[in-house]
C-alpha cells in the first residue's frame, strides 16, 4: 500500500467526518501539507457554492468576495507542487485507514443491515475511493519527480488520476427510495454533495498539476546532466554551513556559459537561415555583419534569462521553482522569442522575400503576407502571455463572439479597409510600382497595407488613400500598357498653302509614321510579342486590348481653323516610358518640321484680319 500516502489521506477522512461523522484522529503537522492546502481547496469550493446559493449576485460585494475566494485557491493551487516533494507516510494512519475502510467493508457485507445504514456505507467507501485515488497520484508525482522522470510521465499520471476519479460514480438511488425519513435522506443528500464537491475539487487540482507539469520536471534536468554529483563534489571540497557552496558555483559556471554563448548562437542561427539557404556566397557573407548585428540583443537577453531560470531552479532543488516565478520567466521568453523572430525576418525575411517577390512580380501580396506574419506573431505571443497571467483565453475567444457585433460596429471602417485590400490584390487593378490615377491622386504605388495604399505623386509627396476608397473609385493604370504611349497632334499650316502642297505634306507625314522605328506598326500587335498559346484566346477576347498594346496611326486634313488649315496626326509611340517616349517625340517633332519646310508650308500663328468695305469720307483721312 506504499502507492498510498495514507497520512494525507486520513486528515481528508477528519475533514470529511463533519458530513459523516465517523472519524476522530490527529496527525502531524509534518504530514499535513499538502493534505492542508488540497482540503482548503475542497472546503473552499463547498463555501463559493453555497456563497452562490445564498447571495444576490446583483449585490456590490457579491463579485468582490467571489474573487477573494479564487485568489485564494490560486494562491492554493500554487503552493501545492513544493508541498508534493515533501510527502512523508505516517505507518498509525496507514494502519488506521486500512482498518476503517475494512470495518466498512463488512458493514456492506452484512445483509442485515437497513438500506440507510447500506447507502451511507456506500457512500463513505465511495469517498474512501477518492482520497485514495487522489492522494495516491500525488505521491506517485512525488515518486517521478525523485526519478527524475519528464514531464510527459507526469502528465500520464494525472490523466490516469482524473479518469479513475471521474469514472466511479455514486448510485444510491436504489436504497434512498426504500426510505422514509426525512432526516436520513438528507444525510444522504449531504453525503453526495460534499463526494462531489470532493471530485471536482481533486480534478481541479489534478489538472493544475498536469498543465505546470514543467514544475515537477526540474530534476530531470539534475540527473540528465548529474549536476547534483557536481554539486555534492565541490561540497566536499568547500564546506560552509550557512552557504551551498556547491550550488553557488554551479550558478555561476551556467551564467558565464550561457552569456558567451550569445555570439555563437547567433552565428548559428546566421548559418542554417542565410549560409545554407542563399545561393550567393559572397552576398551571404556581405550580409552577415547585419544580420548577426540585428539579432545579437535579443538572443543576449533570451540566453541570460534563460541562464538566470536555471540558477534559480538549481538554488531551489530538490523542490521546484514558484509557479509565478515560472510563469514570469515564461513571459519573458515569449517576449523575447517574439522579438528575436521579428528580428530574423526583418532581416533574412526580407531578403527571401524579396526574391521571392522579384520572382513572383507580385511584390504588394508578399508585403501584405509578411505584414499579416508579423501580426499573427504578436497575437500568438499576447495569447500565451495572457494565458501564463491567469487570463481564461478560452473566455476570451468566446468573449469576442458576443461582443463581436459591437466590435464590428466600432471598426467598421477598419474591418472595410482590410478586406477592401485583400480584394485588390486578387483584384489585379494595380501592383506596387504602377503609375496610377485615382481619386484625383496620380502617382506610383508604394504599397498596398493592411488599411491604406500609399502613393508617391510626381511632385514628390506621399499620399495615403484608405483601400475602401480605392475599391470604389475608377482606377487608371497607366503601366498596364505592353506597347504604344499615344499622341495626338494638330498641325497648323497658314492659309496660303495650296492643295497640292498639303497633299504632298500628308503624304510624306504618313511616309514617317508607317516606316519609322519609333512608331507602333499595325503588325505591333499581342500575337506577335505573346507565346503560341495566346492566339487561341483571341476568338474569346481581345488580345491587344487585354495585354495593352496599340498600333493605331491616322495622318488627315481635320479642320479649317480661324488662324490655320490643320492636319491631325494620331499615333502610338512604342516606348511607354517616360524617358524613352519624350525622346522619341522630340526625334518625331523635328522630323515633321523638316517635312513643313521642304513642302513649302508655313507654320501658322495665332493672327486676326481687318477688311472694311466702306471708308467713310473725312478730311482728316484725305489729308493721309
Amino acid at each position: 500500500m506504499k502507492k498510498i500516502c495514507i497520512s494525507l489521506i486520513f486528515l481528508s477522512l477528519c475533514t470529511f467526518a463533519q458530513g459523516l461523522e465517523f472519524l476522530d484522529i490527529n496527525v502531524s503537522e509534518e504530514n499535513a501539507g499538502v493534505y492542508t492546502l488540497a482540503e482548503e481547496y475542497v472546503q473552499l469550493n463547498q463555501y463559493i457554492k453555497e456563497f452562490k446559493k445564498n447571495n444576490d449576485e446583483n449585490s456590490s460585494t457579491y463579485n468582490t468576495s467571489l474573487n477573494e475566494f479564487e485568489k485564494r485557491k490560486k494562491s492554493i493551487l500554487i503552493q501545492i507542487p513544493n508541498m508534493i516533494v515533501k510527502q512523508t507516510i505516517d505507518t498509525k494512519a496507514r494502519e488506521f485507514f486500512l482498518k476503517k475502510k475494512q470495518q466498512l467493508l463488512q458493514i456492506q457485507n452484512n445483509k442485515n443491515e437497513s438500506a440507510f445504514v447500506y447507502a451511507d456505507t456506500k457512500a463513505k467507501l465511495e469517498y474512501f475511493d477518492k482520497v485514495e485515488n487522489f492522494y495516491s497520484s500525488l505521491l506517485k508525482l512525488e515518486q517521478l519527480f525523485n526519478e527524475a522522470a519528464n514531464s510527459k510521465s507526469i502528465i500520464e499520471t494525472t490523466d490516469r488520476a482524473i479518469e479513475n476519479l471521474q469514472s466511479s460514480k455514486l448510485d444510491i438511488n436504489e436504497y434512498k427510495a426504500k426510505i422514509t425519513s426525512l432526516e436520513e435522506l438528507e444525510h444522504l443528500q449531504n453525503i453526495e454533495e460534499k463526494i462531489e464537491n470532493a471530485t471536482q475539487s481533486y480534478t481541479q487540482i489534478l489538472k493544475y498539476l498536469r498543465l505546470n507539469a514543467n514544475l515537477l520536471e526540474s530534476n530531470y534536468l539534475f540527473s540528465l546532466l548529474e549536476l547534483q554529483v557536481w554539486i555534492d563534489r565541490i561540497n566536499t571540497f568547500a564546506n560552509i554551513n550557512f552557504v551551498n557552496v556547491g550550488k553557488v558555483i554551479l550558478s555561476i559556471l551556467v551564467l558565464i556559459f550561457f552569456i558567451s554563448l550569445k555570439r555563437a548562437f547567433s552565428n548559428i542561427i546566421y548559418f542554417f537561415l542565410v549560409r545554407i539557404f542563399y545561393e550567393n556566397k559572397a552576398l551571404a557573407d556581405d550580409i552577415k555583419i547585419t544580420f548577426v548585428e540585428s539579432i545579437k540583443k535579443p538572443v543576449m537577453f533570451l540566453l541570460t534569462f534563460y541562464a538566470l531560470s536555471l540558477c534559480l531552479t538549481i538554488a531551489t532543488y530538490p523542490a521546484p521553482l514558484n509557479i509565478n516565478l515560472n510563469n514570469f520567466f515564461h513571459i519573458i521568453y515569449a517576449i523575447l522569442i517574439t522579438w528575436l523572430v521579428l528580428r530574423v525576418t526583418d532581416s533574412y525575411g526580407v531578403i527571401f522575400i524579396s526574391k521571392l517577390a522579384q520572382k513572383s512580380g507580385k511584390k504588394e501580396v508578399v508585403n501584405l503576407i509578411v505584414k499579416i506574419l508579423y501580426f499573427v506573431i504578436i497575437i500568438i505571443a499576447s495569447l500565451y502571455i495572457l494565458a501564463k497571467l491567469g487570463f481564461n483565453i478560452s473566455a476570451i475567444i468566446a468573449s469576442l463572439g458576443i461582443g463581436g457585433l459591437a466590435v464590428a460596429l466600432a471598426t467598421k471602417d477598419i474591418i472595410a479597409n482590410f478586406f477592401a485590400s485583400i480584394l485588390l490584390l486578387f483584384d489585379n487593378s494595380f501592383n506596387q510600382g504602377d503609375c496610377i490615377e485615382v481619386s484625383g491622386i496620380e502617382g506610383t504605388v508604394v504599397e498596398t497595407g493592411l488599411r491604406k495604399t500609399t502613393i508617391r505623386t510626381f511632385d514628390n509627396a506621399l499620399v495615403f488613400l484608405p483601400n475602401s476608397i480605392i475599391m470604389g473609385a475608377n482606377v487608371k493604370n497607366w503601366s498596364r500598357r505592353r506597347l504604344g504611349r499615344h499622341i495626338k497632334m494638330l498641325l497648323g499650316v497658314s492659309y496660303d498653302a495650296t492643295p497640292e502642297k498639303l497633299q504632298n505634306c500628308i503624304k510624306d507625314l504618313k511616309e514617317l509614321l508607317h516606316t519609322s522605328d519609333l512608331v507602333a506598326q499595325e503588325d505591333d500587335n499581342a500575337l506577335k510579342y505573346s507565346n503560341e498559346t495566346t492566339k487561341y484566346r483571341e476568338n474569346l477576347v481581345s488580345l491587344d486590348d487585354l495585354e495593352g498594346y496599340k498600333n493605331a496611326c491616322y495622318v488627315n486634313l481635320c479642320e479649317f481653323a480661324d488662324n490655320s488649315i490643320n492636319i491631325e496626326l494620331y499615333f502610338y509611340i512604342k516606348s511607354i516610358s517616360a524617358g524613352d517616349f519624350r525622346n522619341a517625340k522630340e526625334i518625331l517633332m523635328f522630323e515633321i518640321m523638316k517635312i513643313i519646310e521642304k513642302n513649302g508650308l508655313n507654320f501658322a500663328f495665332p493672327s486676326r484680319s481687318i477688311y472694311i468695305e466702306n471708308m467713310p469720307s473725312s478730311p482728316y483721312l484725305q489729308n493721309l
